[in-house]
């Protein structure tokens, strides 16, 4: 089943209502970020970037995100798991913990 984005994005009014709906739903289902202007309250939030269409991704991105996905994935497995190496880190960003 094909997409005619085309015509729903040359209306303006119809994607300004669906971006309205979008930024509701994604509040409504947690995607949130503390905002910088209270970074340490999770009573003042914004939600987080997303897009509403989807997005072309050039074939050799793609094929490069794949090649490095095993190794990302095990360096982030490390790194979860050295708690030391952790709490230095994070200590430096975290000065009200």
């Amino acid at each position: 089943m094909a997409t005619n984005w085309g015509s729903l994005l040359q209306d303006k009014q119809q994607l300004e209502e669906l971006a309205r709906q979008a930024v509701d739903r994604a509040l409504a289902e947690g995607v949130l970020l503390r905002t910088s202007q209270e970074p340490t309250s999770s009573e003042v939030v914004s939600y987080a970037p997303f897009t509403l269409f989807p997005s072309l991704v050039p074939s050799a991105l793609l094929e490069q995100a794949y090649a490095v996905q095993m190794d990302f994935n095990l360096l982030v497995d490390a790194v979860s798991q050295n708690a030391a190496f952790l709490e230095q880190t994070l200590s430096r960003l975290c000065s009200w913990a």
